[in-house]
């Protein structure tokens, strides 16, 4: 088995840095969809990477439909929610980005009501941020607001006639 790239390239974004380490010591034993998760999210980084540009396409396509059918089986995790806003973004697929943010919205209403400050966030599994400016753009409050500025600035860039990602 090849060995993830998720630690090595996430490590690189600013807002993941502090995440990181909670990321690669959780427990995933009990969450039935890690496996398929961390390969999409791999499969999904794959495209990122400037050697593989050739197939960047081709490795959009591979991991929207791996985030897709993890989404069919059940996986409500915010990190497939986010993967599919993105991917389908970058593949130039609106409808379907925002189709992810309401479904979304449907699961973790939170995302667009106001956190009470006393509110702690962990994500136990290795997330992409859900619009690629996002990328480096550090948690500099808490978590909570910076996954809420995100899909906000997501929603927003969708809603452009000429959006792009």
């Amino acid at each position: 088995m090849n060995p993830s790239r998720w630690p090595t390239q996430l490590a690189a974004y600013p807002y993941a840095q502090p995440l990181l380490i909670g990321w690669q010591i959780a427990d995933h034993s009990r969450d039935r969809h890690w496996l398929e998760y961390e390969q999409a999210l791999n499969d999904y980084l794959a495209s990122q990477d400037e050697a593989n540009s050739e197939d960047q396409r081709e490795w959009l396509l591979k991991s929207r439909e791996q985030f897709q059918q993890l989404a069919e089986k059940g996986d409500a995790h915010i990190g497939t929610s986010f993967a599919l806003i993105r991917v389908n973004a970058e593949l130039g697929d609106r409808q379907a980005a925002m189709d992810a943010i309401e479904a979304l919205l449907q699961v973790m209403p939170w995302l667009a009501e106001p956190l009470p400050e006393e509110l702690q966030l962990q994500i136990n599994r290795p997330f992409i941020a859900p619009i690629p400016s996002f990328d480096f753009r550090a948690v500099e409050s808490d978590l909570g607001e910076w996954l809420q500025e995100g899909l906000r600035e997501s929603l927003e860039t969708l809603e452009k006639p000429d959006f792009s990602f």
